[in-house]
């Protein structure tokens, strides 16, 4: 069986350190990885073009960064969907594990959201690497 990690990314400093890391993960251990951004916020129920161009930006250069390394990836865009549950849905799907960074957003929307991470690392049926991240 044919291991596969997934990785959800904002394109945030952080996500990409995890992208890295799980890059590096997936390599070692012959592994595909699977990029996943979700957008959730009232504002973006209805995509604009803008921000359709902003969310596949994302997915581009995780993917391009993955070929970069030689390692196979898909990309997941989720809308209108918890992140927390975005993620542990998504895991539920066949994949060995989750890496993901410590932080991502701001500090008004981890007060607001809660931490993602730690929501994910509750709920999540499947080991959770958790990539620390500077600050």
């Amino acid at each position: 069986m044919e291991k596969k990690i997934l990785v959800p990314t904002d394109g945030s400093p952080c996500a990409v350190e995890a992208e890295r890391f799980a890059l590096r993960e997936a390599k070692a251990q012959g592994a595909s990885v699977t990029f996943l951004h979700v957008v959730y916020s009232p504002s973006t129920l209805v995509p604009t073009p803008e921000l359709e161009a902003g969310e596949d930006e994302v997915l581009r250069e995780a993917k391009a960064r993955a070929e970069e390394a030689g390692v196979y990836a898909e990309v997941v865009l989720v809308r209108g969907v918890h992140p927390v549950e975005a993620i542990v849905t998504e895991s539920e799907e066949g994949y060995d594990r989750i890496v993901m960074g410590r932080q991502g957003g701001g500090m008004l929307r981890r007060l607001l959201l809660g931490s993602t991470t730690a929501g994910v690392v509750q709920l999540a049926k499947v080991p959770v690497l958790v990539v620390p991240c500077g600050d």
